[in-house]
């Protein structure tokens, strides 16, 4: 994949999946689409949370990325945007892009009509992490299935912002392991 077609894939994401969230929400259920915004809880305790729940989620995701059972589904994937040289503005731009666009269209609207754990077993099975070709992606997709599931419920309670930056925090964690990893083995 190339650095372009990430940046078009990421406006695709932020602009298009909001944009047919709003029309599925607007066509097909009794809220507002707006509802889903809710700051009934300080803005920023859910920054707080959002960003701690993220840094745990990340964290966890690469401990297994890094065990040694993973190293064959880490290598090939890591392969696939080792050779796009992202910078950190990328990471930081690609991270909230998913963040906002999927988490709108995941918790704000599917799960209204799918409930938490369809919707969740739907985003990692979408995202490619539960196969039955590769038995370690398939255990970090059932991992991350716990991990969305709380990203659901946590939508339940307090609105998509926290998800959000949830989302956001853990793809900042795990693409700038990439980097890391990508520096290092310019170093070695």
């Amino acid at each position: 994949m190339k650095k372009d077609q990430l940046y078009i894939l990421s406006m695709i994401t932020v602009v298009a999946f909001p944009f047919f969230a709003y029309l599925i929400n607007y066509f097909f259920s009794d809220r507002s689409f707006w509802e889903q915004f809710d700051f009934s809880l300080s803005l920023f305790y859910q920054l707080i949370i959002g960003v701690l729940y993220g840094l745990i989620a990340g964290w966890i995701c690469l401990a297994l990325i890094r065990s040694s059972w993973m190293a064959a589904t880490n290598n090939k994937y890591a392969s696939r945007l080792r050779d796009v040289s992202l910078n950190y503005l990328d990471i930081v731009l690609i991270s909230i892009c998913a963040g906002v666009g999927e988490e709108i269209m995941f918790r704000g609207v599917l799960q209204e009509f799918f409930g938490v754990i369809f919707t969740s077993i739907l985003f990692v099975a979408i995202h490619g992490y539960l196969t039955f070709k590769d038995w370690a992606l398939s255990i970090y997709g059932f991992v991350m299935t716990i991990i969305i599931m709380g990203l659901g419920y946590i939508y339940e309670f307090w609105g998509v912002f926290i998800p959000i930056v949830a989302h956001t925090v853990i793809d900042l964690v795990l693409l700038l392991e990439i980097i890391k990893n990508r520096e290092n083995n310019a170093a070695a």
